[in-house]
C-alpha cells in the first residue's frame, strides 16, 4: 500500500480558512447575543461586541503566533505539548475535544429548538430524537467521505448564515426605525462584569479550533495566522452591526429571547422572522459541521503515538480519520439525546478555558522553534494569560462549571497514563 494513502490530504486554502473561522464562531450566539447582552448591560450593550472584541483579538493573536510554527494537525494540543510537555499537551487536547463534542451535542439541541419555531412537533419526544440523530449522522457521513466534502458543507452553511444576517443589517440600517445611539453611552451601574465578560468572550469562541485540522490545509504556517485575524475582524463587525440593527428595530431587546427574528418581524412582518429562523438553522448546522471536522481531528491527533487502538486510522480511499469521526459522532449523539442545550453549553464553555490559557503560556517557548508570525515582546502572551484567568475567575463563581472542569481534567489525566506508549527495554 502506498504510504501516502494513509496521510491526510491538504485541500483547504486561505479563504477557506477565513470561512471556517467565521463559521466556527458565528453559530447560534449571534441570534441570541443582542438579547443576552441587553439584559446585562441595557442600551450600553450596543458597544459590548466591539469592547470585547479587544480581548478576543488578543487571544487570537496568541493562537495566530502559535499556529505559524506548525504544519501538523493538533491545534492547542500540539502547541502545549511542544512547549510545556506531553502531559500538559494531552490535557489541553483532551479538554479541547470535550469542548468540541459537547458543543456539537449542545447545538444539535439548539437546532431542534430553532426548528420547533417552524414545526413545534419536532421539539419533543420521538421526533426530537429523530431530528438530532439525523442531523448528526448526516454531517458524519459528509466528513467521513472526504475533507473536501466536509469543507464544502462549511462554505455552503457559512454563506447560508451570512446572507440573512447581512440582509437584516442592511434592512435595519436603511429603515432605521429608531436611533439607539443617544442612550448607549451610559455605563450601567451595578452590572455583573464577570458574567458580561464570560458571556461576550464565549460569543466569540470557536476560533481556537482552526489549527486542529492543520494537516489538511494547503499552507497552514502562511495562511492560518492571517486567516484568524481577518476572520475575527469580520466577525466583530458583524456582531456590532447586528446589535445596532436590532436595537434600532426593537428599543428594548430584553423583551424577546429571539431578538433578531423579532426585529426582522418588526421591520417587514412575519416573513422576516421566518427568514431569520432559517438563517439560524443554517448557522447552527454550519457550526456543527465545523465542529465535526475539528473535534474528530483533535481526537485523531490525541491518538498519535499512544495506545488508543484504531483511532489514528486514516481511510486509504477517503483519506479521513474515519474511526475518530465515528467515535466523535457516537459520543456527541449520546450526549445530545440525554442532555439539554444549556447544560451541554456550560460544559463546553468551561472546557475551552484550558485551551486559551495553555496556548498563551506556550507562545514564548514556541518562538525558539523557528521563524513565524510574531508579536513584539511578551505583551500579547501576558495579556492573553490575564484574559484567560479573568474567565477562570468568572467560572469560579459558578460551582457546577468548576466541578465539570475538574472532572474533565481528572478523566484526561487517567486516560493519559492508561494509554501511555510502552517504552521498550531493548
Amino acid at each position: 500500500m502506498n504510504e501516502d494513502s494513509n496521510k491526510l490530504v491538504r485541500t483547504i486554502g486561505f479563504w477557506g480558512l477565513v470561512a471556517m473561522c467565521i463559521n466556527a464562531v458565528i453559530g447560534s450566539g449571534v441570534f441570541l447575543l443582542p438579547y443576552e447582552s441587553y439584559k446585562l448591560l441595557g442600551p450600553f450593550s450596543l458597544w459590548a461586541p466591539l469592547l470585547f472584541a479587544i480581548p478576543v483579538f488578543i487571544l487570537a493573536l496568541n493562537f495566530a503566533e502559535a499556529a505559524s510554527h506548525f504544519s501538523e494537525p493538533g491545534g492547542a494540543y500540539l502547541y502545549a505539548k511542544t512547549a510545556l510537555g506531553d502531559f500538559i499537551g494531552f490535557e489541553t487536547g483532551w479538554m479541547n475535544w470535550i469542548a468540541r463534542v459537547t458543543s456539537l451535542a449542545s447545538l444539535s439541541n439548539g437546532f431542534v429548538v430553532a426548528l420547533g419555531l417552524l414545526v413545534p412537533a419536532l421539539k419533543i419526544g420521538m421526533w426530537r430524537a429523530v431530528v438530532i440523530t439525523g442531523t448528526i449522522l448526516f454531517l458524519a457521513v459528509i466528513h467521513y467521505v472526504g475533507v473536501k466534502y466536509g469543507a464544502a458543507s462549511i462554505y455552503i452553511f457559512t454563506f447560508g448564515k451570512l446572507v440573512p444576517l447581512i440582509g437584516f443589517i442592511l434592512l435595519a440600517l436603511i429603515v432605521w426605525k429608531s436611533n439607539p445611539l443617544p442612550g448607549s453611552f451610559d455605563v450601567p451601574a451595578g452590572a455583573d462584569w464577570s458574567e458580561v465578560a464570560l458571556f461576550m468572550l464565549f460569543a466569540y469562541a470557536g476560533f481556537e479550533n482552526l489549527g486542529v485540522p492543520a494537516g489538511e490545509y494547503k499552507n497552514p504556517r502562511r495562511d492560518l495566522p492571517l486567516a484568524l485575524l481577518v476572520g475575527i475582524f469580520i466577525i466583530a463587525v458583524i456582531y456590532v452591526l447586528v446589535q445596532l440593527g436590532a436595537m434600532s428595530a426593537l428599543p428594548d431587546l430584553s423583551q424577546s429571547d429571539t431578538p433578531i427574528a423579532s426585529a426582522a418581524a418588526a421591520i417587514i412582518g412575519p416573513i422576516g422572522a421566518i427568514i431569520i429562523t432559517i438563517g439560524a438553522l443554517l448557522s447552527m448546522a454550519g457550526t456543527n459541521s465545523g465542529t465535526m471536522l475539528e473535534g474528530s481531528r483533535m481526537l485523531y491527533a490525541l491518538s498519535l503515538g499512544r495506545r488508543m487502538g484504531p483511532i489514528s486510522y486514516v481511510h486509504p480511499t477517503f483519506r479521513t480519520p474515519t474511526v475518530a469521526i465515528a467515535i466523535h459522532t457516537a459520543v456527541a449523539l449520546a450526549m445530545a439525546l440525554a442532555g439539554s442545550f444549556r447544560t451541554l453549553a456550560l460544559i463546553s464553555a468551561g472546557a475551552r478555558l484550558v485551551t486559551y490559557l495553555m496556548t498563551c503560556i506556550a507562545v514564548p517557548r514556541l518562538r525558539k522553534l523557528n521563524e513565524g508570525f510574531r508579536t513584539p515582546g511578551l505583551v500579547v502572551p501576558i495579556l492573553g494569560v490575564v484574559v484567560s484567568l479573568i474567565m477562570v475567575v468568572a467560572i469560579w463563581q459558578e460551582p457546577k462549571r468548576l466541578i465539570a472542569l475538574g472532572i474533565g481534567l481528572v478523566v484526561g489525566a487517567i486516560l493519559y497514563f492508561v494509554t501511555a506508549k510502552k517504552i521498550s527495554n531493548v
